[in-house]
């Protein structure tokens, strides 16, 4: 029987932002009704509008941004940002006010082998690593892995990416993993939903090269 692979969200935050951001005193009024504490807690541009369990409603008031964030649970991410859509609906604010809906996740994995040893096996194509390595006068691996969507730009609307490292406290059983995925709304939820499961496959994966 297989050793099985565990992940373990660490920080979850999923973003809308807007054009023309939703009322604010209406719309904590909505939180409070769902069940929210209020909260006003400042850092920055950064303003903590209420928790609920593990959710904290987030708002980045430079980038026309209302959030929720999760240090535990997908599902819980999922049932506030529901909490956030009916909210939306009662407020009538307008689907055409949302410029892009973004997540932005970070995830530790177990390994059945060493994270450490097994990525420094990864190779980079045209002997690149060899010409880095005489520059440095060492001979160097690889030990991480920076993926996204071949079309993608980190500006545009439509973006993924995916870095997986050895977690380095633990770099012989555990991987650190981020992840930030950004698109229509429908396409962002669906893909939050089956994160940690494609999470576990991708490890999975990398195990099975060696």
């Amino acid at each position: 029987m297989s050793t099985r692979i565990s992940v373990t969200p660490i920080d979850l935050r999923l973003s809308a932002i807007w054009m023309l951001q939703p009322e604010y005193t209406s719309f904590r009024q909505a939180l409070e009704a769902k069940g929210y504490t209020l909260k006003d807690l400042r850092a920055g541009s950064i303003i903590q509008l209420a928790t609920k369990g593990s959710i904290e409603v987030i708002s980045n008031v430079e980038r026309r941004t209302i959030g929720i964030r999760s240090e535990k649970s997908t599902r819980d991410l999922q049932i506030a940002q529901e909490d956030l859509e009916q909210i939306y609906e009662e407020l009538g604010v307008e689907e055409s006010n949302l410029l892009l809906f973004e997540f932005v996740g970070s995830f530790v994995s177990s390994a059945t082998k060493s994270p450490l040893e097994l990525m420094k096996t990864f190779t980079i194509e045209k002997d690149v690593l060899r010409k880095i390595g005489t520059i440095l006068e060492e001979d160097i691996v690889t030990v991480g892995l920076k993926l996204t969507n071949k079309e993608g730009k980190p500006t545009s609307t439509d973006w993924l990416s995916v870095s997986i490292e050895p977690l380095y406290p633990t770099a012989n059983k555990s991987y650190s993993i981020r992840v930030v995925f950004r698109g229509e709304k429908e396409k962002v939820i669906t893909f939050l939903k089956r994160i940690e499961k494609r999470i576990e496959k991708i490890i999975k994966k990398l195990e099975e090269t060696t």
